[in-house]
């Protein structure tokens, strides 16, 4: 929810002093909740002190994309926080799920009744361990509660069965509207390195705001709504010096959809070679960042666009369908009205007497690397195709490392893996016999990946591998090292698939310190996709710059 800004001050360091780990006796507080800017619902929950420790009790009712999830949940735990009995009651769309939780010494025992069926299961779980069920708010607010020390120290954690979170205390001071003054401290959560969240206090505890940035979620408390504003990371860093190019709004034609975007363009009387952006999976807008609140603000593409440009090419990024000024819904498109977008942006650029219409390059990032082979299989006239962060395999089988990657990050042992290798099984066979989703036996997360058919059906079918050997236009094939969503083995083997088919010019090139964003790394895994002070790193800008000033210039 957005406010009236009376006036506003930025949050004031307090340096050196230090905070005491404070969990709130008594609390009874209604949390608003937003995905992607748009009302998600709302969750009601207790603290309660008792003899042996605490009491927290919740219920949740959030509906995202497709899916109702209502859920309650109690738990035990002494003054640490550290549970003894977890208790969680819910259904998704309707569909029953409890789950009883015990903990005794370094072991846990989960029940797990789903619908008629009943599982049990033992499992290893550190002295002190937390508990934090899925989709409920008010638990992530316990590490801040017992964060102590100074702004900068962090302090880590574990959560039932064997997950690290790591918490940092960035900011602590006060915010300012309309004459009141509100004592506040930021708290950063890192999350087994997967996902990176933000949580503000008041200064006797009470929770004021959650945000995670890389899904665009926000937790307000209902009392505290109008300071929504003032309880922010700041702006997005900027994208460079000033201009000195043309910078264009644009609209082109993709079948019946308008696509809207921007074209920028050195300044001078030439004909000057061009690249479009493809941008990677998700809403996002042309400047590769997640519309809304919280997301990923980054801003990738504009980056690239201002340091291409310089460079003398002219740079075409627009935004995704159904994001910023363009049409149609990308909910329902599929990988083939992904690549036929694309196909209209080069026959626009191909269209303006600026462009030299036999120098056109096609920029692709993660998804967008997987289009751009796609266009350029059946484009024979591009001049050049750079790929960053593509995948060398179909789309179930990315799913599953990126999965087990998650999985063996947060501890989970052999039977939690089968689990899921077993899961994304069962989502690849569904899809593949095109059997509706709402029905089948799999966690919300893999039934709501599966939500637009289409899209996943076309993804598991496409073999990268096949399509980038009938490529003739140079390729450049960039990795992060530190990547990882698409590992650089991917790059790889790209790469061993242009060899094999002897093509006469392409480039592989791993940056050792990058992430998945082509920012610095810190080694936190999409957990420091959240820093809104990360950068496209310069180094690769200028190398992307080089490779394509050489081969568009050569026609």
């Amino acid at each position: 929810m957005r406010s009236e800004i009376v006036t506003v001050t930025a949050l004031l360091f307090a340096l050196g002093s230090a905070v005491q780990g404070q969990v709130p006796a008594q609390l009874e507080r209604t949390l608003v909740l937003t995905l992607g800017g748009a009302s998600a619902g709302s969750e009601t929950y207790q603290v309660e002190r008792t003899a042996a420790g605490y009491r927290l009790s919740g219920d949740v009712d959030l509906s995202a994309m497709a899916f109702h999830v209502v859920q309650q949940v109690w738990i035990e735990a002494d003054s640490g926080l550290a549970f003894s009995t977890a208790h969680v009651e819910a259904t998704v769309n309707g569909e029953p799920l409890t789950v009883e939780v015990g903990r005794q010494g370094g072991t846990a025992s989960q029940e797990t009744t789903r619908g008629d069926s009943t599982s049990s299961q033992d499992v290893e779980t550190p002295p002190g361990s937390l508990f934090m069920a899925g989709n409920v708010i008010h638990h992530i607010f316990q590490f801040a509660w017992l964060h102590s020390g100074a702004v900068g120290v962090s302090r880590e954690f574990v959560v039932y069965p064997r997950v690290p979170v790591t918490v940092t205390l960035e900011e602590a001071g006060t915010v300012s509207s309309g004459g009141a003054t509100l004592a506040v401290r930021r708290y950063y959560l890192n999350l087994a390195n997967r996902l990176g969240a933000y949580v503000w206090l008041a200064e006797n505890g009470t929770p004021l705001k959650l945000l995670v940035p890389l899904q665009s979620f926000t937790a307000l408390d209902k009392e505290y709504q109008s300071w929504d504003e003032q309880l922010t990371l700041g702006t997005t860093p900027a994208a460079g010096a000033v201009e000195d190019y043309e910078a264009e709004e644009v609209t082109f034609r993709s079948d019946t959809i308008l696509l809207a975007g921007t074209l920028t363009l050195p300044r001078g009387d030439e004909r000057w070679p061009a690249v479009v952006l493809i941008s990677g999976s998700g809403a996002q807008d042309r400047d590769e960042n997640t519309p809304g609140p919280g997301g990923l603000k980054l801003g990738i593409f504009r980056s690239i666009a201002d340091a291409l440009t310089r460079r003398g090419i002219a740079v075409l990024r627009y935004d995704d369908r159904g994001v910023g000024g363009s049409g149609g819904d990308l909910s329902a498109a599929g990988l083939s009205d992904l690549v036929s977008d694309v196909g209209s942006a080069v026959a626009y650029l191909r269209g303006r007497r600026e462009i030299a219409a036999d120098r056109i390059g096609l920029v692709g990032h993660s998804e967008g690397a997987i289009i751009a082979p796609m266009v350029a299989a059946e484009d024979t006239q591009l001049a050049a195709v750079a790929l960053m962060a593509g995948t060398a395999t179909p789309l179930d089988s990315v799913i599953m490392e990126q999965i087990v990657g998650a999985a063996l990050a947060a501890g989970g042992d052999s039977t939690e893996l089968a689990e899921s290798r077993k899961s994304i099984q069962k989502l690849v066979k569904a899809i593949r016999a095109g059997e509706g989703l709402e029905d089948a036996d799999l966690p919300i997360g893999l039934k709501m990946l599966g939500s637009n058919e289409k899209w996943l059906r076309e993804h598991i079918e496409h073999d990268p591998l096949a399509t980038i050997q009938r490529v003739r236009a140079p390729v450049l094939i960039v990795n992060g090292g530190q990547d990882v969503q698409v590992s650089p083995e991917h790059a790889r083997r790209l790469g061993s698939a242009l060899a094999m088919v002897e093509h006469p010019d392409y480039e592989v090139k791993i940056f050792p310190e990058l992430n998945h964003l082509f920012a610095a790394s810190r080694g936190e895994g999409t957990a420091e996709y959240a820093d809104p002070k990360a950068t496209v790193d310069g180094g690769f800008l200028s190398y992307l710059a080089d490779w394509l000033v050489e081969r568009l210039n050569r026609r």
